[in-house]
């Protein structure tokens, strides 16, 4: 499980290779560009990120509450659905749904021993790209990852190369994920 936590971070966040530290991956979150909506707070961003944070991590922490609390929180800074859908965006698509394209390729990749990038995967960079959520470099950075990937090298100096269980453990995670979120990002009638 630890690996799967290592090579999300690895996929949607920076990292550094060849640190002296116990670990080279860093996990620093890229701060969209975007205005999610006119009237919100530093603090109220961070606490959406939080809500997505919380449900991503662990489904037990999607409770009813939790549910409420988050859209109390929508509705006190007054987003619009069209505000929501791209809140959803920028706060769940660079965490899990690009996880989901991403893990998909990796399954072809290892299996055909080459890089492999979907239709899929590419249009939704362009779609994370608009929303100032991900960079080329982050896109040149993912590519590398998935050469090491189909070439069985290890992503992490001193590790394991990332074999097909790893990987299909890592998509029921990122489904479980979005079905989590798609959960949290419903309005409760």
């Amino acid at each position: 499980m630890i690996v799967i936590v290592m090579l999300v971070s690895l996929i949607g966040c920076d990292w550094e290779r060849g640190s002296d530290k116990e670990t080279n991956v860093s996990v620093v979150t890229e701060e969209p560009q975007v205005t999610l909506a006119k009237n919100m707070t530093a603090h109220q961003k961070d606490r959406f990120q939080m809500f997505v944070a919380r449900v991503v991590r662990d489904k037990n922490n999607l409770t009813p509450e939790t549910i409420r609390q988050f859209w109390e929180l929508v509705d006190e800074v007054k987003a619009t659905d069209e505000e929501v859908a791209t809140m959803k965006d920028l706060l769940a698509g660079p965490i899990v749904l690009y996880m989901k394209f991403f893990f998909d390729d990796a399954l072809i990749a290892l299996s055909q021993g080459v890089p492999y990038k979907s239709p899929e995967r590419a249009e939704y960079e362009q779609h994370l790209k608009s929303l100032h959520a991900i960079t080329d470099d982050r896109i040149r950075q993912n590519d590398e990852l998935m050469a090491q990937i189909a070439a069985r090298e290890p992503l992490l100096q001193g590790g394991a190369a990332i074999d097909e269980l790893i990987i299909r453990d890592a998509i029921i995670n990122v489904n479980e994920a979005i079905r989590s979120i798609t959960i949290l990002f419903t309005r409760p009638e």
